[in-house]
C-alpha cells in the first residue's frame, strides 16, 4: 500500500501538480468512466460507494450516548421542566 502513497507529477488544468498514485488512478478511472466505458464507470462507482460506506462507519455518532444515558437525561429534563416555567427563577 506504500506504493499507492508515492507522489507522481501530473498536469491538471495546465498546471503541474504532485499527487499520490492512488489519487491519480482514481482520476483516470473516473475520467475513463465518464467517457462512456461502462465497465470502468461501474468500477469507479463501486469504489466510491466503498469509500463512502467506510467513511460513514468510521464517523462518530453525533450523540455518542447509550440508551441508558438518554433515559437519564430525559428523566432529569422532565423533572426540571416545571422549574423553567416559573416566573420567579
Amino acid at each position: 500500500m506504500e506504493a499507492a502513497r508515492d507522489q507522481v507529477s501530473v498536469t491538471i488544468d495546465g498546471k503541474p501538480r504532485k499527487i499520490s498514485k492512488a489519487k491519480s488512478a482514481a482520476i483516470q478511472l473516473a475520467n475513463k468512466g465518464a467517457m462512456g466505458d461502462p465497465k470502468l464507470l461501474g468500477q469507479f462507482l463501486d469504489r466510491l460507494d466503498e469509500i463512502e460506506t467506510r467513511a460513514a462507519a468510521s464517523k462518530p455518532s453525533e450523540y455518542p450516548l447509550s440508551d441508558a444515558d438518554l433515559e437519564v437525561i430525559r428523566a432529569v429534563h422532565s423533572r426540571l421542566r416545571p422549574w423553567g416555567k416559573r416566573g420567579d427563577d
